[in-house]
């Protein structure tokens, strides 16, 4: 009978290891994604490409400028909220995930607004498969996007077996 309660005992505490090795999983990709998302985006517009773009309307340069300053502001933000000790643990969850895919899906829904162009420049002909057009910012969007929604799925999947917080 002992034998049988020390196993349960272990199989409990195998179980519930899992279950927030899946947490720690889960906030160390959106932590991952928060902070490598935003440090891509501020390599690849501050240059000349984009910020110092002579060729760009200063206002464009202008709401980059305030884009990026925004992005850097969140990372100490959002991982405040994610590793902080917490009675909701999955508020920061989601607040992060939401943000992610916000501001990686205003890629997406930029398309529907005439005149612009996921291109940094018109000219350049992008990457394509089966004739499709594969702008690489918008291949990264979709990357990060679903990488951020499988962190979620982890946090949540893991709330779902029953784990306490």
């Amino acid at each position: 009978m002992q034998f049988l309660i020390g196993y349960a005992v272990q199989q409990d505490f195998f179980i519930q290891e899992t279950r927030m090795s899946r947490k720690k999983i889960a906030k160390t990709l959106l932590s991952v994604l928060v902070v490598v998302s935003t440090l891509v985006s501020v390599v690849v517009d501050w240059n000349a490409s984009h910020v110092f773009n002579p060729d760009w309307h200063p206002h464009g340069r202008f709401h980059d400028v305030m884009l990026l300053t925004l992005l850097v502001a969140f990372i100490p933000i959002l991982l405040w909220l994610l590793w902080r000790k917490s009675k909701e643990p999955e508020v920061a969850v989601k607040v992060t995930t939401a943000i992610l895919v916000t501001f990686w899906g205003s890629f997406y829904i930029n398309l529907l607004i005439p005149g612009t162009s996921p291109a940094a420049n018109v000219e350049e002909l992008p990457p394509s498969l089966l004739g499709i057009p594969l702008y690489p910012n918008m291949v990264v969007a979709a990357i990060i996007i679903v990488l951020s929604l499988i962190g979620y799925w982890l946090y949540q999947s893991s709330n779902s077996t029953g784990e306490i917080q």
